[in-house]
């Protein structure tokens, strides 16, 4: 099966990798179309999984806009004549670049295969724009891999089909993969020497919905976390999106128990999730790693579509409001986890359920 898969965000990187690996083993022709979007943060994680990218397509420019990205990546894919006799395009998640090329495949009538199909807030402005691309792809694509049960009914309810099929994520094949190798020893000096044996709460946050006063609102709340906590660490790897460093480096910096810091890799990253006490973000992937790590998460989101986690326990909903956040933060570190069940979002073997089912379908049509 010749089987082509285009991604470029850290994330997508993350959650692609396990997929193409378990493909080559069974011998099927996996090309790696690398959109270059992540490049600096992605290229890692790679090299780490030993990938090498067929096409780097080195998508980005200086303050780009959504159109621009789009238009750029069409007459890139339709640049290359050879693209065209890939049996299929895998694409993952929601990312703009993921329905840009779910789209140039619809255009030359290739099957289109969506990874982590069928997440909804049913709000196509939030998260914006990823809920639309990802109700988008799902009119487009052939074969849909849901990643858990309330996704793969949404895609039910949709009409989407018939081959969709729950797997779970393929992100928790990843951190199944590295996650008993890594521990404080892979962080860069300085966050190690900053930690110390203190706690310490993890940051994240880059979503575009939020640039703004939203990301105002968030750093309002992190700094009288921090002012408030002086016994805890705060370590936050700023996104370098100007919409996002900006604002932090503006606001957070001179606090002597929170580290502003430049992303991280994907080891050291997992290793900062594996030991904090809780973490404060609004990433779709950590929403789903960290209950296979036992991390409390308090999401900076108005609306999630990993409802699954909210409802079990493993993080809770705060938007951008600085109250609401610094209330969660507060209870989670206090209380910990109160659970139900296991990580709802996977066992760390859906790439293997994949390709089964590809093996077993064929080339869609």
């Amino acid at each position: 099966m010749r089987v082509s898969v285009l991604f470029g965000t850290r994330p997508e990187s993350i959650k692609c990798s396990p997929f193409i690996i378990e493909g080559r083993q069974r011998k099927h022709d996996v090309k790696v179309l690398f959109t270059g979007q992540h490049q600096e943060m992605a290229t890692p994680i790679l090299d780490f999984f030993d990938i090498k990218v067929d096409m780097n397509m080195e998508v980005m420019r200086p303050n780009q806009s959504l159109a621009s990205l789009s238009s750029l990546m069409l007459n890139l894919l339709d640049s290359r004549s050879d693209l065209k006799e890939t049996d299929a395009l895998v694409v993952q998640g929601d990312t703009t670049s993921a329905y840009i090329g779910a789209y140039w495949a619809f255009l030359n009538k290739i099957p289109v295969i969506h990874l982590e199909a069928g997440l909804r807030t049913h709000n196509i402005y939030s998260p914006f724009p990823e809920e639309a691309n990802r109700q988008l792809i799902s009119k487009i694509a052939s074969v849909h891999f849901a990643p858990t049960d309330k996704s793969y009914d949404e895609l039910i309810r949709e009409g989407a089909g018939p081959h969709r099929h729950m797997i779970g994520n393929t992100g928790l094949d990843a951190l199944r993969m590295v996650s008993q190798k890594v521990t404080r020893d892979y962080l860069p000096p300085h966050i190690k020497n900053f930690l110390g044996d203190k706690p310490y709460i993890r940051i994240t946050s880059h979503r575009r919905e939020s640039f703004g006063e939203g990301m105002r609102q968030i750093a309002s709340a992190l700094k009288t976390l921090a002012y408030e906590m002086p016994q805890v660490q705060f370590i936050f790897p700023v996104h370098a999106n100007p919409n996002v460093s900006e604002v932090m480096m503006k606001e957070l910096a001179g606090l002597d128990n929170l580290l502003l810091t430049r992303p991280v890799d994907y080891l050291s990253f997992i290793a900062l999730m594996k030991d904090a006490r809780v973490i404060v973000t609004d990433s779709g992937g950590i929403q789903e790693e960290a209950p296979s790590l036992g991390v409390p998460v308090v999401v900076m989101r108005d609306s999630t579509e990993r409802t699954e986690g909210v409802e079990k326990g493993f993080s809770v909903l705060a938007g951008t409001d600085p109250q609401k956040i610094y209330q969660s933060v507060i209870s989670l570190y206090q209380e910990g986890l109160q659970v139900q069940g296991t990580n709802p979002y996977g066992d760390g073997f859906s790439s293997k359920r994949a390709w089964d089912i590809l093996e077993q379908i064929g080339v869609i049509s």
